[in-house]
């Protein structure tokens, strides 16, 4: 289970915790705790964030945003990873640095590009898992035009612009009053697409 802190009125970190604990005490499976802010509007501190995953049914931390330099992205899973139950998995959902994340120490990568490209997914794992930090930056540059993308939109309008695209799914296929991507920008989208054929 995926439980994000959100609320109508932004948490405090008092609230948060005590929303996780509530939760867990119910809970007969694991927990993934997923620190958003750009969408709950609430920023975990370390200390809360350490806490909770402390707490029982707690599986996984699911981490949105990282240091932007890799040296502060890897002490900060460092010291997460050094204060938690070795059971509670550290992951990385935003796409377009997850390279950086799976780099720098995250064992998991919640993302949402998998769903539609597993191959390439799978080869900038597997290049983490191995190490090999040169393919990693190679494989994740090859799709900067699209990151790209992800910071003007987020990642749901553009997956789901992507997915339309493709003819995965009807449009429009994003809830009311959610739109994808349209107009030039779309037009622009499906030309990095095509020119990105590897992904197929």
């Amino acid at each position: 289970m995926l439980l994000a802190p959100l609320s109508y009125q932004p948490l405090n970190g008092d609230e948060v915790y005590e929303l996780y604990h509530r939760v867990t005490r119910e809970l007969s499976i694991p927990l993934c705790v997923y620190d958003n802010p750009a969408t709950t509007g609430f920023s975990f501190t370390l200390e809360l964030l350490i806490s909770i995953a402390s707490m029982p049914k707690v599986g996984s931390i699911n981490l949105g945003n990282l240091p932007g330099e890799y040296d502060g992205a890897t002490r900060q899973i460092a010291t997460i990873r050094s204060k938690i139950p070795a059971s509670v998995t550290i992951g990385i959902s935003g796409d377009a640095h997850s390279a950086r994340g799976l780099l720098c120490g995250c064992e998991v990568w919640y993302s949402v590009w998998a769903g539609l490209f597993p191959q390439y997914s799978r080869l900038i794992t597997c290049a983490a898992q191995a190490g090999d930090e040169v393919r990693v930056k190679q494989l994740d540059s090859a799709l900067e035009a699209l990151w790209g993308f992800y910071r003007r939109y987020g990642s749901l309008r553009v997956i789901a612009t992507v997915a339309e695209l493709q003819g995965r799914v009807q449009t429009p296929c994003l809830p009311f009053p959610l739109r994808t991507i349209q107009g030039e920008e779309r037009v622009l989208l499906e030309q990095k697409l095509l020119e990105l054929n590897f992904l197929a």
